[in-house]
């Protein structure tokens, strides 16, 4: 496995940084958003299985659109672990025996959008992602926001923030 800094393109890692940067100022510095990661680290079970489809954090509320099954997190993950450096695609290919049940998931997730409000009445919306980049029909990469909240290592996550704040 490697991480969502390995992968991305240089204009692309560009991008995400600057993306992050405006997240992390918005949410009122780099403690704020990184308070955020932990409560989602710390968080058990998996934030994003939740029947509320919303976590508290600190200064805010993260809300989700869509309930997630475990079985669908895991195997997600299973995707996530099997991209390659060469290939960022959760999509397996045709033949492999997975194809069905790995399509009909990301088919299921991929109208999942996270929203980051500050205040429990959620009226400052600080920022919002989805989860998917649908490139086509055999082609699905995550969204490296979505990664970074949800699944990135805490150390990468920080080094990416400092990252961003570097330039």
């Amino acid at each position: 496995m490697f991480n969502v800094l390995d992968q991305l393109p240089q204009e692309e890692l560009k991008d995400l940084k600057v993306q992050i940067k405006k997240y992390v100022t918005t949410m009122g510095g780099i403690n704020p958003f990184l308070t955020l990661l932990e409560t989602i680290r710390n968080t058990s079970p998996h934030p994003l299985t939740s029947k509320k489809t919303v976590l508290e954090f600190q200064s805010g509320l993260m809300k989700w659109n869509k309930q997630i099954y475990r079985d669908n997190l895991i195997m997600l993950s299973i995707r996530m672990n099997a991209r390659t450096e060469n290939s960022a695609n959760l999509m397996p290919m045709l033949e492999d025996k997975t194809y069905k049940n790995v399509s009909n998931m990301l088919r299921s997730l991929s109208p999942l959008t996270i929203t980051v409000a500050l205040g429990l009445e959620s009226s400052e919306v600080l920022f919002k992602t989805k989860a998917f980049r649908i490139i086509d029909k055999n082609t699905t990469e995550l969204e490296p926001l979505f990664e970074i909240l949800f699944f990135t290592p805490m150390i990468t996550a920080k080094k990416l923030v400092n990252l961003a704040f570097e330039e």
